[in-house]
């Protein structure tokens, strides 16, 4: 599931997936798969965390006071964004409200007059009351069914059932259980194309050799919404809350996400928020948190990591630096952090939202004595997640093959003031493509997300286009996060 990190010297293999074409157009090169650097010296992949910007939501509702809860939503929907969050009252009643906005930093928590709470429906909220649903919009359901919502219920006879929508706002409770398991962490449910399925990614349980029970994450597929998943309970089934409740997953689906050697002991994966990357679906990516435990399986903190894959289910961890990671101590996010699905892509950034809260894992008390939880603005570059990073000292990268498929080839890259980086071009056997090689590239030094290169003859690749070579690289002090061929 994990690669290496430190390229230099190293000759890895073709991705499988690697020439695999997208209906997306120019096709994008990203550094998500380590096997896509053919061979690399003093230069090496790592995670570029989100930048954290503004706080757009604070508990300010009576709904709201004990806390803004783990998980949210946001979708891209139209002339807004829509945002569906989970709160709990000084009760500690759940429920999913609602905000909207047309900047993407001002929201809005519209008075919808659907559920009364206290004697009152001059609220935002919606109607659903389970924790951990990710709400996202199906073109291919009926326009009554557009919206849904995939969650668990905790009642003996539940399990992860469907609510759907027509606005995203009334929802309807299907009479069908999709499955007979409980997952208490955020599901996230959508339309897999390269598989023509649902794809669902679902919280689980293992127990390893140490004799304790570590949370996972598990994928498993539907071909449609209505007809429940086949698995059935066993005498193996494990009832972590009890036989009044349903029972958790073990090993029933496929383990996609799990801590391992490499990581600290007495650490868990806590969800996935897993995603297709809009700009080039041949990527999938996600945004888990990561949980260390300290006093006890509850207790603890937790930050956020990047993760890749190109077929949903074996993950490329990287480097494993913190996403996006908690603040100072006694700030306002300074135990626990988390990301939600899905991107909203403007211009040349990327908007994430997430939430932030001042409390540990498993700390009620200090909710019930201080309200906790924000949402946060976080802003990433276009392909920004990884790059290819040059050192100070020089170095040098060459990729597997890939197609010319336009005139120009244009680069994702930062080199900072004292950076630099220059490109060449060479066949498959890696001789340099006269006219293309590094001694008659431009120097580039720029932070730009279509730097077009160009060498002594200029920029244009029509007499190679169709043609099949690999990319090399030389500079110091640079960041390279995608390249790209354009007309």
């Amino acid at each position: 599931m994990n690669f290496p990190m430190g390229l230099a010297g190293l000759l890895l293999t073709v991705s499988p997936f690697l020439n695999a074409q997208s209906p997306a157009q120019p096709l994008r090169h990203l550094f998500l798969d380590p096997a896509f650097i053919a061979k690399a010296e003093n230069a090496t992949l790592h995670v570029n965390a989100a930048q954290q910007r503004e706080t757009v939501i604070r508990a300010d509702k009576p709904w709201e006071q004990l806390m803004i809860s783990l998980f949210l939503t946001v979708l891209d929907d139209g002339d807004k964004l829509r945002m569906w969050y989970i709160c709990r009252d000084k009760k500690n009643v759940p429920n999913v409200a609602y905000a909207e906005s047309t900047d993407g930093v001002n929201w809005i928590k519209p008075n919808l007059g659907i559920v009364e709470h206290e004697g009152s429906k001059d609220n935002n909220l919606v109607g659903l009351s389970s924790l951990e649903g990710t709400v996202f919009r199906d073109e291919r359901a009926p326009p009554q069914k557009r919206y849904n919502y995939i969650t668990h219920h905790w009642e003996k006879d539940g399990g992860m059932l469907r609510f759907h929508s027509p606005d995203g706002l009334h929802w309807t409770r299907d009479e069908n259980v999709l499955l007979k398991f409980g997952a208490d962490s955020q599901a996230v449910t959508f339309w897999d194309e390269r598989v023509g399925k649902y794809a669902l990614y679902l919280r689980a349980w293992e127990t390893r050799a140490d004799k304790k029970r570590y949370r996972t994450v598990v994928r498993a597929e539907l071909s449609d919404l209505d007809t429940p998943l086949p698995n059935q309970p066993s005498d193996k089934t494990l009832y972590l809350w009890g036989k009044e409740k349903p029972p958790v997953i073990g090993d029933d689906f496929p383990t996609v996400l799990e801590t391992d050697e490499i990581d600290p002991p007495n650490s868990d994966v806590y969800n996935i928020s897993a995603q297709p990357y809009p700009l080039d679906p041949r990527w999938y990516i996600g945004f888990p948190s990561f949980f260390q435990r300290e006093k006890s399986p509850s207790d603890g903190r937790l930050d956020v990591q990047f993760i890749g894959s190109r077929d949903g289910y074996h993950w490329h961890r990287y480097d494993r630096s913190p996403y996006a990671r908690p603040g100072l101590a006694g700030s306002e996010s300074a135990n626990m952090v988390f990301m939600g699905p899905w991107l909203v892509m403007r211009g040349e950034e990327i908007w994430q939202y997430g939430t932030g809260f001042r409390s540990r894992h498993g700390d009620k008390k200090a909710r019930e004595i201080q309200t906790d939880g924000v949402i946060f603005r976080y802003v990433q570059r276009v392909d920004g997640f990884v790059s290819l990073d040059f050192a100070p000292g020089g170095g040098s990268a060459l990729t597997q093959r890939v197609k010319v498929d336009g005139t120009n080839l244009a680069l994702n890259l930062d080199t900072a003031v004292f950076g630099h980086l220059q490109v060449g071009l060479t066949d498959a056997e890696g001789k340099s493509l006269e006219g293309f090689g590094l001694e008659d590239s431009e120097t580039l030094r720029t932070n730009a997300t279509q730097a077009v290169v160009k060498w002594k003859s200029g920029s244009n690749l029509s007499a190679i286009k169709g043609r099949e070579v690999r990319v090399t690289f030389k500079g110091e002090r640079a960041k390279l996060f995608s390249f790209y061929f354009t007309e």
